[in-house]
């Protein structure tokens, strides 16, 4: 897993990237208007990094027509490992409470584009992210809702860009890896 993490840091435009820092990796909002500027996901590890996806132009108006919601993107798409498990988690953050349709574009962006880069990585690397679970979720501007703090007991089931786990959080915020994929602290 931390080879394959290595090949990802290889192959991304470091531009692109953000880089986990004290095992904490920060997920930003690039919209000015924005009232969530930030979160801080904390206990990455020491390997993990996000790409600011929707820095990308992932797939691009260079091969598709413009008006399709596949230009839709999410702000990062992190990479990390928790014990000897990888994970990948696609994060949008949102000034106010979205409807679970309108991140669900952003998120099948992000899905068609890990599976266009586990075929990359498959024929170029013969390494593969395609048993890494996948996490989506929807980081809102809630502060007079905060997260709560006790750990998640039961599996988050938000492994689907439609099924996207909404969390209410304070600009800011530092949330726990192991919360959000409700393994104990």
């Amino acid at each position: 897993m931390t080879q394959v993490l290595q090949t990802l840091g290889q192959i991304f435009n470091p531009s692109k990237c953000v880089q986990g820092e004290d095992s904490t990796l920060t997920v930003t909002e690039s919209h000015k208007q924005a009232s969530l500027k930030s979160i801080n996901i904390v206990s990455v590890g020491q390997n993990a990094f996000a790409l600011k996806f929707d820095a990308c132009g992932f797939p691009g108006s260079n091969v598709f027509n413009v008006p399709h919601p596949m230009h839709r993107a999410c702000d990062a798409v992190a990479f990390c490992v928790v014990g000897d498990e990888p994970y990948i988690l696609c994060c949008e953050l949102k000034s106010s409470e979205p409807s679970r349709h309108e991140a669900t574009e952003q998120f099948r962006s992000a899905h068609c584009f890990l599976n266009y880069l586990d075929s990359l990585l498959m024929t170029y690397n013969g390494q593969t992210i395609a048993h890494w679970p996948r996490r989506y979720f929807v980081f809102h501007d809630a502060a007079k809702n905060p997260l709560n703090k006790a750990p998640l007991i039961e599996m988050p089931e938000n492994d689907a860009p439609e099924r996207a786990q909404i969390l209410p959080v304070q600009n800011g915020e530092k949330i726990y890896l192991r919360k959000l994929i409700g393994k104990p602290l």
